[in-house]
């Protein structure tokens, strides 16, 4: 299908002039928008430069090295491993999110997904059992972890797909942080006083469900988009 060459606008098959800007419609001689364009037959594959192994060898390399002084300095400046462990266990996470994408044959997402919330989950227990030690992980940590990563994982695997545009994914992002807003507060009035009472959080709902809806809305109605574009680009 043609475009507008001023606002960009989709045209329709036999279209004179735009609808949106008006601006008059000139066809390359013999252009016929009713045939599809063939494209090329055979695409030449260009293999990636990116070496996989090389960057897990450098971010290694980078996280253990502030592990290690800071193990060092530890020791040998404080009484025994005080602070440390929280540095060691903080960088193993940044490892973990920063080569996980790379330790699979295929970039598989919900696996390298779910393995940034264990290591996120590992890091959190590692805080929790260190002086002063408290339970928390499991009332808090977990039902968060575990909702921001299905939350995640169902976005970016809805960006993947192409299965919603632009405004409905900012649309279904809206509605993920009320979701996790709902979860966060649920879980910490539960942990604090045994009982669920929401309260900041169905503000933040109820702000971002009309958002939410308003932007899906928008997506569904091109034209109203396309107008948009155009008086943002003047």
């Amino acid at each position: 299908m043609p475009y507008c060459v001023i606002c960009g606008v989709e045209l329709q098959a036999g279209a004179k002039e735009c609808p949106l800007c008006r601006t008059e419609v000139v066809l390359p001689p013999g252009f016929d928008p009713q045939v599809a364009d063939p494209g090329p037959q055979r695409w030449d594959v260009v293999e990636s430069a990116f070496d996989k192994r090389i960057w897990i060898q450098v971010v290694s390399v980078l996280m253990a090295i502030p592990a290690l002084i800071s193990v060092v300095f530890n020791v040998v400046f404080g009484e025994g491993l005080t602070w440390s462990p929280y540095v060691v266990a903080s960088l193993a996470t940044v490892w973990v999110w920063c080569v996980s994408p790379f330790l699979y044959r295929r970039n598989i997402v919900p696996l390298w997904i779910a393995t940034d919330a264990l290591a996120l989950l590992g890091l959190l227990y590692v805080v929790s059992v260190l002086p002063p030690a408290s339970d928390w992980v499991v009332p808090l940590a977990v039902p968060i972890t575990l909702c921001l990563t299905a939350l995640v994982l169902v976005i970016v695997m809805l960006a993947r797909g192409r299965v919603l545009r632009k405004l409905q994914l900012m649309a279904a992002a809206l509605i993920a942080v009320s979701v996790l807003c709902v979860v966060i507060e649920a879980s910490v009035d539960r942990y604090l006083m045994g009982s669920v009472r929401l309260q900041w959080s169905l503000l933040v709902a109820v702000t971002c469900t009309p958002l939410a809806v308003v932007a899906a809305l928008l997506q569904r109605h091109r034209a109203v988009v396309d107008s948009m574009k155009f008086w943002l680009r003047m």
